[in-house]
């Protein structure tokens, strides 16, 4: 399986600002991917595809890597 590399720019106007949102915290925090998928409770895979951009992830997962990285996911209403 080939690996696409995106810039965060990329990302962001891809799938919104959660993957983007991810990898930045990370990167503040030190973090390796492989660091932080373990102390999160998720599979190294998870994160590189939730990082990535991958739009078909559970969002319990999601939930459970924002938390950890102390954010939450809200909906919003577009006006």
């Amino acid at each position: 399986m080939e690996v696409i590399r995106r810039s965060n720019a990329e990302i962001e106007r891809e799938i919104g600002s959660v993957a983007y949102f991810i990898r930045k915290r990370r990167k503040e925090r030190g973090y390796t991917q492989e660091q932080l998928a373990k102390s999160s409770g998720v599979g190294l895979a998870f994160l590189k595809r939730l990082e990535g951009g991958d739009e078909n992830l559970h969002l319990a997962k999601v939930l459970q890597v924002l938390r950890h990285l102390n954010a939450d996911l809200f909906p919003k209403e577009y006006q």
